[in-house]
C-alpha cells in the first residue's frame, strides 16, 4: 500500500532487482493471479511469465487471453518488450474434451503450451500426502516427464 502513491510505483521490483541480479542464474517470482500492484512489479521487470491453464476449465483459456493482453498493454505503455508468455496445461487428458477445447483455444490464440501435465493422477496426491516431490517419487512418470518438457521449454527461454 505504501507504493500507491509513489511515482513509477510498477517498477518499484525491477529497481530493486537490478542491483543484486548479477547473483543469480535466474529469478522466479511466484505472484497471486490477480493483476494487483505486486503482480504488475513482477510482470514489469519479467522476461518470460508462465501461466497454467487447467485443462479442465475452459475458462481459464479466458484469464491467460488477458493477461496476453495485459503483457502487451504494460510493454507499450512502459515503452519495453512485453515477456515471452509461456503456457502449462495442467489437468491435461488426452481423452477429454474439455482438453482439446483447451488447447484449440490456445493455439488459436497463438500459444502453444510449453507442457502438458496430468495432474490428475493418483501419483500427485500421494507425493502432496507423503510431503515428497513427484520426481522423487517416480522419476519416470508421465507427471515428472511433463516438468521436465517444462523446464527444458524454460531453460530455452531464458538463454535466449
Amino acid at each position: 500500500m505504501s507504493l500507491v502513491g509513489e511515482l513509477g510505483r510498477e517498477r518499484f521490483l525491477s529497481d530493486a532487482l537490478e542491483r543484486v541480479v548479477d547473483e543469480y542464474d535466474e529469478v522466479v517470482i511466484d505472484t497471486p493471479p490477480n493483476l494487483g500492484l505486486l503482480t504488475v512489479n513482477a510482470l514489469v521487470c519479467a522476461d518470460c511469465v508462465l501461466a497454467p491453464v487447467s485443462a479442465e476449465d475452459e475458462g481459464a483459456v479466458h484469464g491467460i487471453l488477458e493477461l496476453q493482453g495485459t503483457l502487451a498493454k504494460l510493454a507499450t505503455r512502459l515503452q519495453s518488450q512485453a515477456p515471452q508468455l509461456v503456457a502449462l496445461i495442467t489437468r491435461w487428458s488426452p481423452t477429454r474434451i474439455s482438453t482439446q477445447s483447451v488447447e484449440q483455444r490456445l493455439a488459436d490464440a497463438g500459444l502453444v503450451p510449453a507442457a502438458r501435465i496430468r495432474s490428475r493422477s493418483a501419483l500427485v496426491a500421494r507425493a502432496a500426502e507423503q510431503r515428497t516431490p513427484v520426481a522423487c517419487l517416480a522419476p519416470q512418470s508421465c507427471v515428472t516427464l511433463g516438468y521436465r518438457d517444462l523446464l527444458d521449454v524454460l531453460a530455452g527461454v531464458t538463454a535466449a
